[in-house]
């Protein structure tokens, strides 16, 4: 088995990234487990608590059912692999119990969290070997879900933050993902969640691919019927030359404001040619 982590910034698609990704009998991603984060405070003998740019959601939930696994005797990886199969055999609220007895890919989905310089320092001298799948959504889009997500009982993030606050931070977290594209090469795969859902089948080969994986193409095409494009209406929001210019290394027109009429006339067009296909 070979470590696997999520990264990139909420509100992008992750939860259904993983959800496809998991259809592959030799991958589970947990549902933010937190798990490095939980074995980098584990290492350095810290008392658990929040990352500081997240919620301790995770961690507590993944502490409660698994904390007592947590060995020192045991490497990071060592511990890694007891807490994942853990969560994966008995499931959680976000991941139904599963079982693979042929894993080839473990790890977590916390996009935030595995782009902070000091725990990307800790997976790759405990974990050499990781991979990195990054998946990218338009910064309005991310913002306006977050509001939106923050709504509900469940918000947790970005809290209080305006819509430009956001877009800045969404800056701020792809951009460390640059960081490690440049410094990691061949390790970071990059996907585009509007790519993801208009060729589901195209982009989840190409991940497949990257992970060394067989490709299944009844497996593609599950994938593809559980993936519609969430295309939205979001308004202009100012921002910094500085996340025009990011925004633009990832293929968005940050000038361009997608009105109600237009998002749902994209979004019925690509559920009907899903349903099509």
């Amino acid at each position: 088995m070979r470590p696997l982590f999520i990264i990139g910034n909420k509100r992008s698609g992750t939860s259904h990234l993983v959800r496809i990704l998991n259809l592959h009998p030799n991958i589970f991603i947990s549902h933010e487990s937190d798990i490095v984060w939980i074995l980098y405070q584990f290492q350095h003998q810290q008392p658990f608590q929040a990352h500081p740019w997240d919620s301790d959601v995770g961690m507590r939930h993944a502490l409660a059912i698994c904390g007592h696994l947590l060995q020192r005797e045991k490497s990071p990886w060592e511990n890694l692999q007891t807490i994942t199969k853990q969560l994966m055999e008995q499931g959680t609220p976000w991941v139904p119990p599963v079982n693979k007895p042929e894993l080839l890919w473990i790890g977590d989905k916390k996009p935030f969290q595995h782009t902070d310089p000091q725990l990307v320092k800790f997976i790759l001298k405990h974990f050499p070997d990781a991979l990195f799948v990054h998946i990218v959504r338009h910064p309005y889009a991310v913002a306006a879900s977050s509001d939106d997500f923050n709504r509900l009982p469940a918000g947790d993030f970005w809290i209080g933050l305006s819509l430009e606050e956001k877009v800045e931070r969404w800056a701020f977290h792809e951009e460390l993902v640059l960081q490690m594209r440049q410094t990691l090469k061949d390790r970071v795969h990059s996907l585009r969640y509007e790519d993801l859902c208009q060729r589901t089948e195209e982009e989840l080969s190409a991940v497949f691919r990257f992970l060394g994986l067989d490709q299944d193409p009844k497996l593609l095409q599950d994938a593809a019927r559980q993936t519609i494009l969430a295309r939205r209406r979001y308004p202009k929001i100012n921002c910094s030359a500085k996340t025009l210019r990011l925004a633009r290394e990832y293929g968005y027109d940050l000038r361009k404001p997608i009105g109600w009429l237009r998002a749902l006339g994209e979004r019925l067009y690509w559920k009907f040619v899903k349903h099509l296909t």
